[in-house]
């Protein structure tokens, strides 16, 4: 039995283990979500793969060169030859043959490839900041989910002493049963709140655990005040002087299609430039054979001429993108632009606002105070309590969004400057 009890214990013990909460700082959970977020691995393959295109389309320009073993039969048939029969030997013959072909469009292609690769690159830089980004906002909902639980738990708290001491005083004859039963409407209805927003919170830190990467099962807590994340949003650093938008990384993006646009107009003109193909190839007779010659060699020289205005086409349609492109890019300039002061104000007026609703908070505590106090001496209905309990949990309320409205406002300035000190 005691060896029994002792398995049981450890096994317990294993379990009661396994199921160990990770506690994470805001910057865990970014980092972990850069190495184990399945959508930037995604991402990286792409660059991966379109790298070993660029190896594909370089080795097109590499000398090409092949070896045969050729056996040749005539089923004993002759050849006249002058009046001469002569009886065709069967044959076997090892050949080898390189060729090489200089072309300038061949070479601009690899160029063209390489800047595809490189605007890869910035799109998995995008993909990395959107997932910053993400990570940030579910990492802020979690703490003030956090913090409104705590707030709602000891409100609960207050409000089932206040019944207690109702229900008392309905038995000692001092209150009504009405008194009572208000005061049991309300503590009812801030248990079903908090189940409705513990839910939330489990909901919100499972996506965060799926947003790093981790498996479902993963239990994780907060380790970050929310106090210092309000801090850091409210004394924020940006300066609008200091925005740089050839740091954004959607404008970098579209800097690269212009080089690339540019680089495939090169390429198309190159379409007009002759090209010159070396080949060399030795053969050996090892056994039979007729008019071997062991080495051969060629030189051509491939100028084109014609081939339907193609040509034409594709360096019309080279330079149509390019203007196209740098329209874009001035069009992206004044978004962004508009954007960076679009945000700053949005992060401007939720720190007021913030603020405000910070103030009606305190105002709605005291009032509340000032309630119960009024109400344990008997000069207050439970009606007024209720209601006083209830503008106070629409102040927390109104406050908690204000702080979800505030730092979800720095993210995205955060993101539009391309600046997330992690």
């Amino acid at each position: 039995m005691k060896k029994i009890i002792v398995a049981l214990a450890t096994l317990m013990t294993t379990a009661i283990q396994a199921q160990e909460v990770m506690s994470l700082s805001l910057k865990q959970a970014v980092d972990n979500a850069l190495q184990y977020s399945k959508q930037l691995q995604a991402s990286k393959q792409d660059v991966d793969i379109y790298k070993e295109k660029i190896r594909e389309t370089m080795a097109a320009g590499l000398p090409d060169a092949s070896a045969q073993l050729k056996g040749t039969t005539y089923f004993g048939k002759e050849m006249n030859f002058g009046g001469m029969p002569i009886k065709m030997e069967n044959s076997l013959t090892l050949a080898a043959s390189v060729s090489y072909t200089i072309s300038l469009q061949q070479l601009a292609s690899v160029k063209v490839s390489k800047i595809a690769a490189s605007i890869y690159e910035t799109t998995d830089e995008s993909a990395t900041l959107d997932v910053k980004a993400n990570v940030t906002d579910t990492y802020y909902a979690i703490l003030v989910y956090k913090r409104n639980l705590d707030l709602l738990a000891n409100n609960l708290k207050d409000m089932e002493e206040i019944k207690n001491h109702t229900e008392h005083s309905f038995n000692a004859g001092v209150c009504e049963q009405t008194d009572v039963d208000q005061i049991k409407v309300t503590v009812a209805q801030l248990k079903n709140t908090i189940i409705s927003t513990e839910r939330s919170y489990e909901v919100t830190k499972r996506l965060l655990v799926l947003q790093m990467g981790l498996p479902i099962s993963t239990k994780i807590e907060p380790s970050v005040e929310l106090d210092e994340m309000i801090a850091e949003s409210t004394t924020a650093t940006m300066d609008s002087s200091n925005f740089d938008i050839k740091n954004n990384l959607t404008y970098k993006q579209m800097e690269k299609n212009l080089e690339m646009n540019e680089a495939t107009l090169k390429m198309n003109k190159l379409a007009y430039v002759p090209t010159l193909t070396a080949q060399y190839s030795y053969s050996n007779a090892i056994k039979g054979g007729f008019m071997n010659f062991d080495h051969v060699g060629n030189l051509v020289l491939n100028v084109p001429l014609f081939n339907g205005f193609a040509r034409e086409s594709r360096i019309k349609q080279a330079k149509l993108n390019i203007a196209k492109t740098q329209t874009n890019m001035a069009l992206l300039q004044d978004n962004l632009m508009q954007n960076e002061e679009q945000y700053r104000y949005e992060l401007n007026s939720a720190i007021d606002a913030y603020l405000l609703q910070k103030e009606n908070l305190e105002v709605a505590k005291r009032v509340l105070q000032n309630y119960k106090n009024k109400y344990n001496q008997g000069v207050l209905s439970s009606l007024d309590l209720t209601q006083a309990n209830t503008n106070y949990l629409s102040a927390e309320t109104s406050y908690a969004n204000s702080i979800m409205t505030l730092l979800q406002a720095h993210t995205k300035l955060s993101k539009l400057y391309n600046n997330f000190n992690y």
